[in-house]
C-alpha cells in the first residue's frame, strides 16, 4: 500500500506542477492581484480538480467511455472556454498596487477557479489516466480513491501555489504598465498555445 500512495503522490506533482492553463492562469494573477487575491482561485480549481477525480473514480468514467464523442466534445467546448480566457488575459488592462477596489473585483473567484478546471481538457485527461492506472479495473475500495483525492488536494494546491507566487515574484521587476501588459499578452499568448497542443494531443 505504501508503494501505492508513494506512486499515487510522484503521478500528482508531475501532473499538477507542470504548465497548464490553470498554472498559467494562477501566475497571471498573481502577478497582477498578489498572493492574497489568488487564493480563491487556486483553492477553486484544487477543489474542481479533486471533484472530477472522484466522480471519475465513482463511475463517471465508464459513463464517459460509453457515450460516443462525449469526450471530444467536452474537450471542445472547454478548450473554446479557455481560448476566451486567454484573450481576456492578453487583453487584461495592467492596474497599480493602489487600484485597491479594482485589485479585489478582478480577480478570479473560487467558483471561477473550479469551472476553470472542470472546463479544462488537461484537468479531464489526467484524471482519466490516473483513475485507469491507480483505481479503475484494480480490486480496491473506496477509502484508496479518498486517499488519491487528498493526495492530489495537497499536492494541487502547493503546485498552484508555486506558479501564483512565480507571478508575484515577477511583477517586482515590472516596474511600469507596459511592461505588465507585456506580460499579460506573453502570458495570454502561452495560454492559447497550451489549449491548442491539448486539442491535438486529445484528438
Amino acid at each position: 500500500m505504501t508503494t501505492l500512495l508513494i506512486a499515487m503522490g510522484t503521478f500528482a506533482l508531475s501532473t499538477s506542477i507542470s504548465p497548464g492553463p490553470v498554472n498559467i492562469l494562477a501566475t497571471v494573477t498573481g502577478a497582477n492581484h498578489g498572493y492574497v487575491r489568488t487564493m480563491p482561485h487556486i483553492t477553486g480549481a484544487t477543489f474542481g480538480f479533486v471533484s472530477i477525480l472522484f466522480l471519475l473514480g465513482f463511475g463517471l468514467s465508464k459513463f464517459i467511455t460509453q457515450i460516443p464523442y462525449l469526450s471530444e466534445s467536452m474537450t471542445f467546448l472547454g478548450g473554446s472556454f479557455l481560448l476566451y480566457l486567454a484573450y481576456k488575459v492578453a487583453s487584461q488592462k495592467p492596474t497599480t498596487k493602489n487600484e485597491d477596489t479594482e485589485l479585489n473585483s478582478a480577480a478570479p473567484s473560487f467558483l471561477q477557479g473550479m469551472m476553470c478546471q472542470w472546463l479544462n481538457p488537461k484537468a479531464w485527461i489526467v484524471s482519466l489516466a490516473g483513475i485507469s492506472v491507480f483505481y479503475t479495473g484494480q480490486d480496491l475500495k473506496l477509502t484508496v480513491l479518498l486517499q488519491f483525492c487528498a493526495i492530489f488536494f495537497v499536492i494541487c494546491y502547493a503546485s498552484i501555489s508555486v506558479w501564483a507566487l512565480l507571478g508575484v515574484t515577477i511583477r517586482t521587476v515590472l516596474e511600469t504598465p507596459s511592461q505588465l501588459r507585456l506580460f499579460n499578452l506573453s502570458m495570454g499568448l502561452l495560454l492559447a498555445t497550451t489549449v491548442l497542443y491539448t486539442f491535438f494531443t486529445s484528438s
